[in-house]
């Protein structure tokens, strides 16, 4: 299971590869999950009744992953971490973050906050392919 980060839906939606290929494979794979902040992203930026459609139908069939138990005080505490390590990270990526650590599944992003965090030595598993 691969916890798609809103980035990689955005090159999926465009058709921008390498993300639209690696996005098909784990959805043909049913091995696409899903966190209530990357569907928060992705329905904010909706422009259309056709691309609501086509969204949520690309989302129907990903796994939804629980909200982890510490999810709100977790995030709190490695963005403070990230913090002392000179790094700023967006909140609802440091809430994507631990669903990804909470859960142990990897990240697929092109966003750069992810690596910053993986980098500074957490426990971040980032998928290849993308990043």
């Amino acid at each position: 299971m691969i916890l798609v980060d809103t980035s990689v839906w955005a090159d999926f939606f465009r058709g921008k590869e390498p993300a639209a290929a690696r996005v098909d494979e784990l959805l043909e794979a049913d091995e696409v999950a899903l966190a209530g902040p990357i569907v928060t992203e992705l329905l904010r930026g909706v422009r259309s009744p056709k691309a609501r459609a086509d969204l949520e139908a690309a989302l129907a069939g990903c796994h939804v992953l629980a909200d982890p138990a510490g999810l709100w005080r977790d995030a709190g505490l490695l963005g403070a971490a990230a913090g002392k390590k000179g790094h700023t990270v967006k909140t609802l990526d440091l809430l994507i973050a631990t669903y990804a650590i909470a859960h142990d599944v990897a990240l697929l992003t092109s966003d750069s906050d992810f690596v910053k965090l993986r980098d500074a030595g957490f426990a971040l598993r980032l998928a290849s392919a993308v990043v």
